[in-house]
């Protein structure tokens, strides 16, 4: 299968989790106050929309490693949400307008200190809503108590790139592995990975693999952006050296196949 027809099927499978988990979050913020209501339904109406690639990489992740529980479609809604949080933080930080084609959600609720204020609050939240449905999934114990700590020092990573991205002086290699590499391909991933009890070896394999795909992401989307970096000579050289893991990532050959065309996905994607 090719890589552009495995994200569209899983996509759709993601979203029709994730609908379902927003509507039983709106659900209890109702039983909790209705007064909330206004403010978690902006929330959700920020999580539509999107690629859905983090969430349709845990699927992949989790399908390497042997896994086979649709179980596993909660756990790519968590990392969409969680997405959707770490944007509502952004584009405070970079006073973005819109998002996903309408308003960012602190312009959705004011635009002011109070729109910032109760949007950083939702961000908080929806940063910990993906770890409550992760702990409530059905893994086993020790599965999801390894991929709720490797999730945790994503974020981290994450925050510690966010960091950096607001300096002066930016370190870009580091800033694309923290920013994405590790959270977008990476993170995804190893965290399917871990829930489906992969070991070590194969989670090392995964990480170079992911790492080297990260960077030809976000090289891509500096050159779709119309940003010219140093980088963007290398774009196909990170590739190749991502897809030199595959061998090391699974035997089965239509697996292998797949990882490839995910490979050449990246580079050529256009959106």
């Amino acid at each position: 299968m090719e890589f552009s027809s495995y994200l569209k099927l899983n996509a759709q499978a993601i979203e029709e989790e994730l609908e379902k988990i927003l509507a039983e979050f709106l659900k209890q913020t109702k039983k909790t106050s209705p007064k909330l209501l206004p403010f978690t339904k902006a929330f959700v109406n920020s999580c539509k929309g999107g690629k859905r690639i983090r969430g349709v990489l845990s699927k992949l992740g989790y399908e390497l490693a042997g896994g086979e529980s649709r179980e596993i479609f909660k756990v790519g809604a968590a990392l969409e949400i969680l997405h959707t949080a770490i944007l509502v933080h952004d584009d405070i930080i970079d006073q973005s307008p819109t998002r996903r084609g309408k308003l960012s959600l602190y312009q959705a609720l004011g635009g002011n200190h109070y729109g910032q204020s109760q949007a950083i609050v939702l961000g908080d939240i929806g940063l910990y809503l993906p770890i409550k449905i992760i702990a409530d999934s059905n893994f086993p114990g020790e599965y999801i108590i390894k991929a709720l700590s490797y999730l945790s020092a994503v974020i981290v990573n994450t925050g510690l790139g966010q960091v950096l991205d607001v300096t002066a002086e930016k370190d870009l290699m580091l800033l694309y592995k923290l920013k994405t590499a590790h959270y977008t391909i990476c993170g995804p991933l190893i965290l399917g990975a871990i829930l489906a009890g992969a070991k070590e070896r194969m989670i090392g394999a995964l990480w170079e693999f992911g790492e080297n795909l990260g960077i030809v992401y976000q090289i891509k989307d500096d050159i779709l952006d119309g940003e010219s970096k140093p980088l963007s000579e290398r774009l196909t050289d990170y590739a190749s050296q991502a897809k030199k893991m595959i061998p090391k990532i699974t035997k089965d050959k239509k697996m292998r196949v797949l990882l490839e065309s995910m490979c050449e996905y990246l580079v050529e994607r256009s959106k």
